[in-house]
């Protein structure tokens, strides 16, 4: 079973992947499909119920480029979901969307609060307010560079294909103790990247979400692989520190 959930934002609503959920509950996506299918006809029949307050389709695509199905799950279709499920699992489960669904929403209140404060300063208060801070409280500098353009932030370090690499990501991040060395042992440590033979290449689900390219290269002593994070896949790197420290 899966360790630990990820929970992702979008557009302000915090969703889980339906993969995630399939693999933690040990259930086959597509049978998970179904049961979330079977759920969205009965909501579908009652006038006072939304089906995107509770699942939101999507789709993924395959290492083979062909896309599929999913579905992004709400807190509420996440409870949908754990109420049709007992025993170990169910509980496991219900701990590990609870727990997460709470830390994440922490997060975007202190997010949200410190984005408020620093967006009322002029601009020469705002000036003096980083720089005070960035010494004592790291973490304000991360959430306040999320007010900026999401390309725009990473601009300086993208390739010509958009992209940048792990220890590029670093230098932008800045955060003390978290070089490109110790990024790559964090993404390992957190089953971003693999470990053993295919070391630092992400898992594939995490290319599928447009997190991450790999591309290979032609050297003297062979084909080397190197792993690029996109702009999407920085953010969600920075999201997953931030929320370390802030939890």
């Amino acid at each position: 079973m899966k360790n630990k959930l990820n929970v992702i934002e979008e557009n302000g609503q915090l969703l889980v992947d339906s993969r995630e959920v399939a693999e933690m509950v040990e259930k086959r996506h597509a049978d998970l499909v179904r049961s979330i299918e079977s759920y969205l006809v009965v909501i579908d029949q009652n006038a006072k119920l939304r089906s995107d307050d509770f699942f939101i389709e999507s789709t993924y695509q395959a290492g083979t480029g062909k896309l599929y199905k999913q579905y992004l799950l709400t807190k509420k279709g996440c409870d949908l979901v754990a109420n049709k499920m007992t025993g170990d699992k169910g509980i496991s489960f219900t701990a590990q969307y609870v727990s997460r669904f709470e830390e994440m929403e922490k997060a975007l209140k202190a997010r949200s609060s410190l984005i408020d404060t620093y967006l009322g300063l002029d601009e020469e208060e705002r000036a003096i307010a980083y720089f005070t801070e960035r010494k004592a409280k790291r973490e304000l500098q991360a959430q306040l560079s999320l007010v900026e353009p999401k390309v725009e932030k990473y601009n300086q370090f993208l390739d010509a294909d958009g992209l940048m690499k792990i220890g590029q990501l670093a230098k932008v991040l800045c955060i003390k103790g978290m070089g490109q060395n110790n990024l790559f042992k964090y993404l390992r440590e957190n089953n971003i990247l693999m470990s053993g033979t295919n070391k630092n290449v992400p898992y594939q689900k995490y290319v599928d979400r447009g997190f991450f390219q790999v591309k290979t290269q032609e050297t003297n002593i062979g084909i080397k692989t190197i792993t690029l994070v996109t702009p999407k896949g920085a953010d969600f790197i920075a999201d997953l520190l931030a929320n370390r420290e802030a939890v």
